[in-house]
């Protein structure tokens, strides 16, 4: 929804007086120029008004498509078309503010792949019927950049005399155009342009003013964009140093990258030296990591929280001015970086933890935190991982965090290492003591074999079993994700990430709208036919007897071919991404604690975890039922993906059993009587809903009897399947 009948009507009204909604008019050299240097061959006027006064302003060839588009205004009131330049000018601070993400989303869409942008930070000389002010949300560029770079590249930014403008390039868009030329504006008012607000200032601070609003838009350092999975990172970069760190990102420690890449969306990662943030932003901007990021030279910490404030990343990467040692006496060489200075009371009062008695210390030149001292405070959380890289005194950056490191729930551990120096073998050493391994082929992958750093790579530890975990798949449709299986792995994966894990009375989660609504729109069209599913007792999964009422498709070559083409194709398609490691160890990854003993007893026998996915769909008809069972042994994690039209068979979604004796448990093979367990709960059939669990001897679940008449209960149903000669 994008506005509210109540208000349209009012916005139609004010249209209707003849004075209102023609700011338009003195953009049309820019929009020109615009046009002109990318070579955009349509234009959407997004809120045009009634007199459409952008197009009366540009002499557009025959060769340029212009439409209109004014929810307020019948006659441009339908749904518009993408075009390669939307401008939206003088529109946003008039949006609803319940509606105003809304707005930008829809905008997201339609940029295909340029807009321009004009958003007035002040108020508004008219007012509305009910006394507010026309400009609904009057707030300065700190507030309103962070909401357009979830959704945009700005490319360019400038102030104007109540606002500022912007040329943004939408993330959804793969079209390629040349890039636009810098803005040619007429210059603001003097007493405007003022020097950059500082990234610690807060969005109500950047938006009182109007000298503040135009801060966040004045010249800045130049900045480079990296484009990753359709996602874009924004860095400043004021010097050629700085610049290469950045264009080098994914080739210079590709380790560094892929071990990136493979943590489970939403976690937490602790970044020591993080220097300008090229990590600490990749991690949060691509996989939603939640990252506390240790910098203490004063040049890169100011980078760093520019590159945050600008990546609008505020909520998800804290910075800290801090140095990290073993012990209360950090190397001088080391402290001469930190930049906090005289400042260390105020800081240790913003991250909880009590400096002032150690401040003397500290100013004298021999103050230090520990890891420890500061995750046994609160100040910061035990990560999911850490990454360590601070120029040679990472043993005594390890040292002062064995009482972190030794808590089961840190996962993994990157650090930069020197094989020529014994306190850096004895990281090895330390680190294995507290239950991590590395893998050689890893390691000598990543050593610098010529050159100042010979000798030096990147280690990357894991706990327990993980580092052994090779996922070898065998099925043979399995195809590497195109572009939208891509982006439906990252909504599924985004959507279960910030889902809670239930853990009584064995571990589960459910997520809704777990497929974006289009493509669950199209796994609805594409559902086989009842004709083309056949009983599962032909297929050999169960005995021939069993189980009558539930026909299936199985993802296999021969199953697939009783569907037809079109239908082939789009689940091949959705198998492409479904089957690959990124789905199915994101979900082990989810799932570590309860499945981390039975990983042991596996790989103790085979040293490797072999296993894929193992796919069908399913169609559960009329006195259907299932009692209380665990899942076959084979089985490491079970997905059931619910795919009713609508809520009408909510009543027969799967029920959670725990046994009445509490003794009992099943490594899985027979399926129990229901009157030896308790009913704990119903997880309702309702549409685009996943059911995930991991196949513990507790975990318990079914469907009593389906008496209803004429149903057709249809699932998707997936599982990691253990293909180890071992599987418990």
């Amino acid at each position: 929804m994008l506005i509210t009948e109540q208000y349209r009507a009012e916005q139609a009204a004010l249209h209707a007086k003849g004075n209102y909604g023609t700011a338009a008019l003195q953009y049309g050299e820019v929009v020109a120029g615009l046009l002109h240097s990318t070579g955009a061959r349509s234009i959407l006027d997004y809120g045009c008004g009634s007199k459409r006064s952008l197009l009366q302003a540009l002499n557009l060839p025959d060769d340029i498509v212009y439409e209109g588009y004014d929810p307020a205004i019948p006659d441009y009131a339908g749904d518009p078309m993408p075009a390669e330049l939307v401008c939206c000018i003088d529109v946003l601070e008039h949006i609803e503010p319940t509606f105003l993400d809304n707005v930008l989303d829809h905008l997201a869409r339609l940029c295909d792949p340029y807009g321009f942008f004009t958003v007035h930070s002040g108020p508004a000389v008219k007012v509305l019927s009910d006394g507010r002010n026309a400009h609904l949300t009057q707030q300065g560029p700190s507030w309103w950049l962070p909401r357009l770079q979830q959704r945009f590249e700005v490319i360019d930014r400038q102030p104007i005399p109540s606002g500022f403008v912007v040329v943004v390039r939408s993330l959804q868009s793969d079209t390629e155009l040349p890039r636009p030329s810098r803005l040619a504006l007429a210059p603001a008012p003097a007493a405007a342009v003022v020097t950059r607000v500082s990234a610690t200032a807060t969005s109500a601070q950047a938006g009182a003013g109007e000298s503040a609003s135009m801060a966040d838009v004045a010249e800045g350092p130049p900045q480079t964009v990296l484009k990753y999975h359709g996602r874009r990172i924004v860095f400043n970069t004021p010097n050629e140093m700085t610049a290469w760190r950045v264009r080098t990102l994914f080739e210079k420690e590709p380790d560094t990258i892929r071990w990136i890449e493979q943590m489970a969306p939403g976690s937490t990662l602790i970044d020591i030296g993080a220097n300008v943030g090229m990590y600490s932003l990749f991690s949060a901007v691509t996989l939603g990591i939640k990252v506390f990021a240790f910098e203490p030279e004063s040049q890169n910490y100011a980078l760093l929280n520019a590159n945050i404030a600008d990546n609008g990343m505020s909520e998800q990467v804290l910075a800290f001015p801090l140095a990290l040692s073993d012990t209360m006496q950090l190397d001088k060489l080391y402290l001469s970086k930190f930049s906090g200075g005289g400042s260390c009371h105020s800081f240790g009062e913003q991250v909880g933890f009590d400096l002032k008695p150690r401040k003397a210390a500290f100013t004298q030149g021999a103050f230090s935190v520990t890891l420890d001292q500061l995750v046994e405070s609160g100040a910061v959380p035990v990560p999911d991982y850490v990454k360590l890289d601070v120029d040679g005194i990472e043993h005594k950056v390890l040292q002062g965090a064995r009482r972190t490191l030794a808590d089961s729930r840190v996962r993994e551990v990157l650090v930069e290492l020197n094989t020529h120096l014994a306190e850096h073998n004895a990281v090895i050493k330390m680190l294995q003591s507290l239950g991590f391994a590395y893998d050689p082929e890893q390691v000598r992958g990543a050593l610098r074999s010529t050159g100042a750093f010979e000798g030096v790579g990147e280690f990357i530890f894991r706990r327990g079993v993980a580092e052994r975990i090779d996922f070898k798949k065998t099925f043979s449709i399995g195809l590497p994700p195109d572009r939208r299986g891509r982006l439906v792995l990252e909504h599924v994966l985004g959507r279960v990430a910030r889902a809670e894990i239930v853990e009584d009375p064995f571990p589960y989660l459910v997520v809704d709208e777990v497929f974006p609504k289009d493509y669950y729109a199209e796994m609805l069209a594409h559902f086989p036919a009842p004709g083309s599913l056949r009983p599962i007792g032909e297929t050999g999964r169960v005995s021939s007897q069993a189980y009558q009422e539930r026909n299936v498709v199985l993802f296999t070559d021969e199953e697939f071919a009783r569907m037809s083409t079109e239908q082939q194709t789009f689940w091949r398609n959705l198998s492409s991404w479904m089957y690959s490691d990124a789905f199915l160890s994101f979900f082990v990854q989810k799932f570590a604690r309860s499945l981390e003993p039975r990983l042991q007893r596996i790989l103790a026998a085979d040293e490797i975890l072999k296993a894929r996915g193992d796919a069908l769909l399913v169609n559960d008809q009329t006195n259907y039922a299932i009692g209380p069972h665990t899942d076959a042994p084979h089985r490491l994690v079970t997905f059931l993906f619910y795919l009713p039209k609508d809520d009408s068979m909510r009543e027969l979604g799967t029920s959670i059993y725990r046994a009445k004796d509490p003794d009992f448990v099943c490594w899985g093979g027979p399926h129990h009587k229901f009157e030896l367990f308790e009913r704990v709960g119903m997880v309702e059939f309702l549409p685009n809903r996943l059911l995930s669990f991991p196949k513990t001897e507790r975990s318990f679940h079914g469907v009593p009897e389906i008496t209803r008449t004429g149903v057709n209960r249809p699932l998707l149903i997936n599982n990691i399947r253990v293909l180890n000669s071992v599987t418990h």
